[in-house]
């Protein structure tokens, strides 16, 4: 066993000697396994390599045994310390030796980054998502209904991207309705490794509360209250302004304001089974109707069945003390599909 670690820890040695061919980054499996090609990114305890040979992987960090970049990357740790520099073998078996900036030497283990990023790639090297298809029950109908959801991520050393959205329409005998929709593009800026600022633009649709259209822009600053090995917890306030327009026809827009205080909350856990959890949860405090809450509320389950697709389980509430119109002020729902990772 020694002799064989110590022949590894060799060849990774010479993998990562300078030399006049195209250097390629390097992935050491326990399995013995080598996946050679370019790292892209690493987030909740994967990390993404376009292979040379094979294609785009997502590896999980508990199975590597060591790694290799020549690119400079951005690696930020569950204890929040957060180091820029090249990943170099370590004689330690699952961890890495980080090459600071500075020229300096820094041992981590691996399953303890949190988050990796590749300074030096082009754009759609940079975004991750999931795309769904399934079926759900809605109180707003009472029948069977389609929906479709898709998520997309794009990080850079300061930012934090996502565009999200999904929708819940029924189709039946006599018309087809677009019962729920939601698109919401969020972005946050690492203020330190702890406190971010952050920007939302969303548009929501719920007929049961008497939706039929809302645009929210909304500002604001969060905190990373706490990031383990396998999950994280953030929250964030700021302030919130909406464009509503309700389905009563004679009703005219109105504009109102907000404060929003949310929660998102991520969990994953590769060993048997592969699951993640991720759940935001937010409540809207009115600043130009008095007494009015409203309280959005979605949690996704994602359980692994085949390589890159996944069983998908995602319940939501929603609430409106005060809504434009009609005598619903709470709908619930779920949505069961097969989601596609990329």
């Amino acid at each position: 066993m020694f002799i064989r670690n110590a022949l590894l820890f060799l060849l990774t040695a010479i993998i990562y000697l300078p030399s006049s061919a195209q250097q390629k980054d390097s992935i050491f499996l326990n399995n013995g396994q080598i996946l050679i090609g370019k790292i892209e990114n690493g987030s909740l305890g994967e990390i993404s390599i376009d292979d040379a040979d094979l294609k785009m992987l997502n590896v999980k960090l508990y199975k590597i045994k060591r790694i290799v970049t020549f690119t400079r990357v951005k690696i930020e740790m569950v204890d929040k310390r957060i180091f820029y520099g090249v990943l170099k073998p370590s004689l330690k078996l699952n961890h890495a030796e980080i090459l600071l900036d500075d020229s300096t030497t820094m041992t981590v283990h691996l399953t303890e980054i949190n988050q990796l990023i590749t300074l030096e790639k082009n754009f759609f090297q940079r975004l991750t998502g999931n795309f769904s298809l399934g079926f759900s029950y809605a109180k707003s109908s009472g029948v069977g209904q389609a929906s479709i959801s898709a998520l997309v991520q794009y990080s850079t050393p300061s930012f934090e991207n996502e565009l999200s959205l999904s929708s819940i329409s029924s189709i039946d005998s006599s018309h087809f309705s677009r019962d729920q929709g939601n698109v919401a593009l969020y972005s946050g800026y690492n203020i330190t490794s702890t406190v971010f600022a952050a920007g939302m633009l969303q548009y929501q649709r719920n007929l049961e509360l008497s939706i039929a259209r809302r645009y929210q822009e909304m500002l604001g600053g969060g905190m990373k209250f706490f990031v383990r090995e396998n999950w994280e917890l953030q929250g964030l306030t700021g302030l919130a302004i909406n464009q509503e327009k309700s389905t009563d026809d004679g009703a005219p827009s109105v504009v109102t304001l907000e404060i929003p205080v949310m929660m998102r909350f991520n969990f994953f856990k590769f060993r048997h089974p592969d699951i993640q959890i991720s759940t935001n949860q937010a409540l809207y405090f009115s600043l130009t109707e008095k007494g009015r809450v409203r309280f959005d509320g979605s949690t996704n389950f994602s359980w692994q069945l085949i390589r890159y697709f996944y069983l998908k389980v995602n319940p939501y509430t929603n609430y409106d003390s005060k809504p434009p119109a009609g005598s619903s002020n709470f709908d619930y729902g779920m949505t069961v599909g097969i989601s596609y990772k990329f």
